[in-house]
Parts: C-alpha cells; sequence; structure tokens
C-alpha cells in the first residue's frame, strides 16, 4: 500500500512538471517589423529581440537584447542602446517603439488602425528610411532547453510508473 501511495506521488509530481514547465514563458522575446518605404524600395524589416517583457508593459533599456534593420537603402544591428522606450499592446499590429544606440535611431508611431508612420536612420535625423505604413508581429515562443528536459523527464518518470505497475499487476495475478 505504501509503494502505490508513492508510486501515485511521484505520478502526480511527473505529471505536475511537465504540465507546469508548459506555462513558462521564454526568456526572450522575438518581434518582427515591417514598414513600407517610402523612400526607399519595397519595405524596410527589422527585428527587435526584448528579455523578460509581457506585453502591454512599457519596454527599458533593461529589456533590450537586439535590434536589426534591413531595406535596399540602409541595414544596421544592434546589440546595445542608449535609450528604449514604447510598448506592444498586442502580439500584431502597430506598436510605439522609439531606441536610439550606435549612432542609430529608430521610431514607429501608431496613429490609428491604417495609418502607422516609422523612420530610421542617423541618431540626429531618423530620416534615411521612412513610410507612413508598418506592422509588428510577436514570432512564435521557442521553449528554452531545460524547459524540454523538465517535460522529457516529466513523462519519462509518469511512463516508467505505469509500465511498472503493469508489470507487478502481472506478476500478482499471474
Amino acid at each position: 500500500m505504501l509503494h502505490l501511495r508513492i508510486r501515485w506521488l511521484l505520478t502526480a509530481l511527473a505529471v505536475f512538471i511537465g504540465i507546469s514547465s508548459l506555462a513558462v514563458p521564454a526568456a526572450a522575446t522575438t518581434f518582427d517589423f515591417t514598414g513600407l518605404c517610402t523612400d526607399c524600395t519595397g519595405n524596410g524589416t527589422g527585428t527587435l529581440v526584448v528579455k523578460n517583457y509581457t506585453l502591454g508593459d512599457t519596454l527599458t533599456k533593461a529589456n533590450f537584447v537586439s535590434f536589426s534593420y534591413s531595406s535596399n537603402l540602409l541595414s544596421y544591428s544592434l546589440g546595445s542602446v542608449d535609450d528604449l522606450t514604447g510598448s506592444f499592446s498586442g502580439a500584431t499590429g502597430p506598436a510605439f517603439i522609439v531606441l536610439h544606440g550606435g549612432g542609430y535611431a529608430f521610431g514607429s508611431f501608431p496613429l490609428g488602425p491604417v495609418l502607422s508612420p516609422w523612420c530610421t536612420g542617423s541618431a540626429a535625423t531618423c530620416g534615411f528610411d521612412y513610410g507612413f505604413f508598418s506592422s509588428w508581429s510577436m514570432a512564435g515562443a521557442v521553449p528554452e532547453p531545460a524547459i524540454w528536459g523538465t517535460m522529457i523527464l516529466g513523462f519519462g518518470i509518469a511512463g516508467a510508473t505505469m509500465r511498472r505497475r503493469q508489470y507487478r499487476e502481472r506478476a500478482i495475478y499471474a
């Protein structure tokens, strides 16, 4: 009877670990930017990676991980910034983001459901690439390796417990 209680406890613990690990957010969140260029050809695209960020919160310099931007006229990548402010109100759509770093500035400003002007360039002018329509989208989160390991361990313990129980039941009734 004691062994049965221990097995049930281990099974419950394994299932709890597996389920709870699914709710743990990834440490870094990636947002992809697309802006229709007015002064360049096609689109300007960018990728902002932040850490410890929840949608709706105000971004700070402490959240910044990296930012990269590219168009047919300009491309740069930043590993640090002097300033970052703004927020994402949803996983997609216009967003208010302003950052300065490495001699570059980037800004996007939602002015309604359709108009969302943006610009990027030197920190002094922010006018090398600009446009009137832009959008952000949150890239799909990928669980960290530790989360995968915990899930696999949890399911392994649950499976081993169930297999052992079947083996013991066969031995008892044989």
